[in-house]
């Protein structure tokens, strides 16, 4: 079975870089550990293994073009083989009737499509010495500085990000303020400690929050973009313990909750559509049955809190693993097909904790929501109390959040029981998932 070579993401708000090189060409034969690509970034040039073996099937980008973090940068596979296409459902089914869909349809896309570039967002490091990114030209402006006073020090002298901060906090009387969500420019930037929401694509329309799940961020949201029909802004967060909120902590289920809403009121956001995976679609159901906040919408994807098991191995295993192989063991459990698993990301969830208090902050979390296989919280109440829209999307072979547990999702909630998928549908049966997610927001006019 082809695997893809992905676009690493290396920082936080890394969304793209251009490729400056590439090593390889359509049937080269590949070992994992071989450099294939190089990829210029807006803070630094690095380079792009392979982390399977096998022969180049397909290459997606040339030298000079935009690539998107965690999107595939070239297939590779078996020698002779031919990229799989994958079937996609027909519009208009529900419930049940998506395991017969994606079994029978006979409509094919492209396995893993090309988003295209950002050409506006990426322009800059196309352009000589001088230039800057879009993002610090944004936050030079809401902070009232002259970008032009800036010395970069992004590839070939650009404006970036960090120098603008640099020169925010070594300059006197610059000011110190970010613009949020609704465009004003009145709060302090959080330190690095707090959870805030981020704007993933700008739209029209009630936004859509995207919460993701125990050991995930907000980032992991971005391939699945590429796969959802609407307009509307895309909005996510990372909780305490996880991606930029590493350094923030929660120590209860509640405590969760309460964080996420807190964002929320802190961006003015009243009304919304909520997507979330495992524990994140646990919260977001918290959220929606909380009366509290106009929720236009519900999509729960592998959720948490419909029963009482968890898989207690899983979350001790994936703590303690401090090195690939082990790590690796872990996460394959989340898929029903461990080929589905990119290496990449095995690779990013370590290089995503150094430096930082994230595995004691998500061991604190983890106390206070499990206990050993055994989960503390349950949402059923507040999925019964939600009125609008809602989907619950499982696998048939979750292992982590077992799939019998949504025999408690309630009558009025569409139920999606999706074949040879495991923990993660919007990996596995990404364009699905969007399909159904999509299908969820339009849904609420």
């Amino acid at each position: 079975m082809a695997r893809p070579i992905l676009m690493p993401q290396v920082g936080q708000d890394l969304t793209e870089g251009k490729i400056t090189a590439i090593h390889v060409k359509l049937g080269d034969k590949v070992k994992k550990g071989d450099i294939v690509a190089e990829v210029e970034s807006e803070k630094a040039v690095f380079e792009v293994e392979a982390f399977e073996t096998g022969t180049i099937l397909d290459v997606r980008y040339q030298v000079g073009e935009m690539a998107i973090v965690l999107e595939p940068l070239m297939m590779v596979g078996e020698e002779g083989e031919t990229l799989e296409q994958k079937a996609a459902p027909a519009a208009g089914f529900s419930g049940e009737d998506a395991q017969s869909i994606v079994e029978t349809a006979t409509e094919t896309i492209a396995l893993f499509p090309k988003e295209p570039a950002r050409q506006e967002e990426t322009a800059f490091l196309q352009t000589g010495t001088g230039s800057s990114s879009p993002l610090a030209r944004r936050l030079a402006v809401s902070a009232g500085i002259d970008i032009a006073r800036i010395t970069g020090s992004g590839p070939r002298g650009a404006v970036v990000k960090r120098d603008v901060e640099a020169y925010r906090r070594d300059t006197p009387g610059a000011s110190s303020s970010v613009v949020a969500f609704g465009g004003s420019a009145s709060r302090p930037a959080p330190s690095s400690g707090h959870t805030v929401l981020k704007v993933l694509k700008p739209g029209v329309g009630d936004p859509v929050l995207f919460v993701h799940g125990f050991g995930g961020e907000l980032s992991a949201w971005r391939p699945f973009l590429a796969h959802l029909g609407v307009e509307n802004p895309i909005l996510a967060i990372d909780l305490p313990g996880h991606g930029g909120a590493a350094n923030a902590s929660a120590e209860s289920f509640d405590d969760l909750v309460a964080i996420v809403r807190a964002a929320l009121a802190a961006e003015k956001v009243e009304r919304l559509h909520l997507v979330g995976h495992s524990l994140g679609a646990a919260v977001a159901a918290a959220l929606a049955g909380g009366g509290d906040i106009d929720v236009r919408s519900l999509t729960l994807i592998a959720p948490a809190g419909l029963g009482p098991r968890i898989n207690g191995d899983y979350v001790g295993g994936f703590l303690e693993s401090n090195t690939e192989a082990p790590l690796r063991v872990w996460l394959d459990l989340l898929v029903h097909d461990p080929a589905s698993l990119p290496g990449v990301l095995v690779r990013a969830t370590l290089a995503g904790r150094e430096g930082t208090a994230m595995v004691e902050n998500q061991a604190r979390l983890a106390a206070g929501v499990f206990s050993g296989s055994t989960q503390l919280f349950s949402v059923r109440d507040a999925l019964n109390r939600f009125s609008g829209p809602a989907r619950v999307i499982i696998g048939r072979e979750d292992r982590i959040v077992f799939a019998d547990h949504a025999d408690a999702v309630p009558s009025h909630v569409a139920l999606h029981r999706l074949p040879q998928v495991g923990h993660l549908p919007q990996l596995e049966a990404a364009s699905l998932v969007g399909r159904l997610v999509t299908q969820t927001i339009r849904s609420a006019g």
